[in-house]
């Protein structure tokens, strides 16, 4: 463990106390108190007038693991700090309010190290799909209420020039994903026949993707479900290519096209082959009629059973990021879906397609028994509780 005189913390005997009192909260792991310290230390060097309880309040809450009662510091570290503490508790982000100007240290502190992880995130390419892309927005909107609230008001005009710059720099950076995305989501680059009817449907269902969506994650799965229907060549059917593209499309938005807007039979196809169909109306999704909504369905699921695989490889190389019981979960939701492509391959009738679903299959069972893998799950495995 690391001693209080290798931080950059304020040398202050409540500042000591805090930091002492947060390495309580957890057995080991210097890692986790140097991230718990960063806040206390930028505030120890940037702000004019470093409050020691303000900096101790800001320890105790980057160092917990679980929520204290912020009562139960008012002994070990001081008053004022656990009074700290409990005003950050009660902070809203939605509707934010300083109590004092501890507060505002606290926030610009954390606005400025937050911001630099966001940033870090979006120019990584660790933002790539559209719940990631949400969390980031949110978490900019909430920094810019916050810093609105304080720019005018705070003594620490620096600080808050710092964390200000820092916004508006990750805003932009995630302004310029937002057009890369959008770029790459173009049809040209979808590699499907540029026929009137797919161009259209793709064009109506991409606008449909980007209306809450902007990076377009829909618009690049369904787009490579159709690529599955017409490189396996399945089908040349600019109607069955369609529906395909419509595979993950929700009637649900205000606005868009329902799938019988393009056509009757695209609508047909869209309500046996799309599991979205059924959103809203109760009952158990039934089989696909037709041998054309049987393809759809099946490019559908070799799609997501080799995207899935290719997640999972991709995931094992990120040593810093892997765990075993989330490696263990992936490895049953792909024994699970290996299983459904396998079951639907046996009735598929055409052979392009069949040897697609077969080469998926065995390329995941291979997968799910190498032996890093099966030391993490062994394949046939009872199903995992969730842990809801």
């Amino acid at each position: 463990m690391f001693p209080f005189e290798d931080t950059k913390l304020l040398r202050h005997p409540t500042v000591e106390k805090a930091y002492y009192e947060m390495r309580k909260f957890f057995s080991d792991g210097d890692d986790f108190a140097r991230e718990a310290v960063r806040a206390g230390e930028l505030m120890t060097t940037h702000c004019k007038t470093p409050d020691p309880d303000a900096i101790a309040a800001a320890v105790l809450l980057d160092g917990m693991v679980i929520r204290y009662q912020a009562s139960s510091f008012a002994a070990s570290v001081s008053p004022r700090a656990a009074e700290i503490v409990e005003n950050i508790y009660d902070f809203d982000v939605d509707e934010p309010v300083f109590k004092s100007a501890a507060e505002q240290q606290i926030v610009l502190a954390h606005s400025i190290l937050g911001l630099d992880q966001i940033y870090g995130e979006i120019k990584s390419g660790g933002v790539n799909h559209t719940i990631e892309y949400n969390n980031v927005k949110r978490a900019l909107d909430a920094n810019e209420r916050s810093l609105l609230k304080i720019i005018d008001k705070t003594g620490e005009g620096d600080m808050a020039a710092v964390a200000v710059e820092k916004l508006l720099v990750t805003k932009s950076a995630l302004d310029d994903l937002v057009r890369r995305a959008q770029a790459d989501i173009v049809f040209e680059k979808t590699g499907l026949p540029d026929h009137p009817v797919v161009r259209g449907v793709y064009e109506s269902m991409k606008a449909w993707d980007l209306d809450g969506h902007p990076i377009g994650g829909y618009a690049k799965t369904n787009a490579a479900i159709a690529r599955v229907v017409v490189e396996t060549g399945a089908s040349s059917d600019p109607e069955v290519i369609s529906a395909a593209l419509l595979n993950q499309y929700s009637t649900m938005k205000e606005g868009h096209k329902k799938p019988s807007d393009f056509s009757e039979r695209i609508g047909e196809l869209y309500e046996e082959s799309s599991p979205w169909a059924s959103m809203g109306k109760g009952g158990k999704r039934q089989p696909p009629k037709t041998p054309e909504g049987k393809i759809i369905c099946d490019a559908a699921l070799v799609h997501f059973l080799e995207r899935q695989v290719a997640g999972y490889k991709e995931y094992a190389k990120d040593k810093e990021r892997f765990d075993e019981d989330s490696a263990a979960r992936l490895l049953e939701a792909i024994e699970g879906l290996k299983d459904r492509v396998e079951t639907a391959a046996a009735l598929q009738d055409h052979p392009g397609l069949k040897t697609r679903m077969d080469k998926a299959v065995a390329v995941a069972g291979l997968l799910m028994n190498e032996p890093a893998n099966t030391a993490i799950r062994k394949p046939g495995s009872p199903k995992m509780d969730p842990g809801w």
